[in-house]
């Protein structure tokens, strides 16, 4: 039996529509962990302080750092604001 490489895999994978709907929602969720990850690191700021900032609990920093939640854009807001720094929505 040959090899299937990851993309071809995901490729077939994702002519069901239902699993390119479940993939593009995971993505949606890692794109933010890396994002708000990033952008606190960036700022030299511990999850705590950034959860003290934010008016969130350190437990919602973490559960979206490690893409295990999908944030509202009112809470993007609130960790890009104690950032300083802007949410910018792409549709494409």
């Amino acid at each position: 039996m040959p090899l299937t490489s990851f993309d071809n895999l995901l490729n077939e994978q994702l002519t069901d529509p239902q699993v390119t709907q479940l993939y593009e929602q995971e993505c949606q969720r890692l794109d933010a962990a890396v994002a708000v990850s990033h952008a606190r690191e960036q700022a030299h700021l511990t999850q705590e302080q950034l959860a003290e900032r934010s008016g969130l609990s350190r437990n919602t920093i973490i559960r979206i750092e490690r893409g295990s939640t999908s944030p509202s854009m009112k809470t993007l807001g609130r960790i890009a604001q104690a950032l300083g720094k802007q949410v910018h929505l792409s549709i494409s």
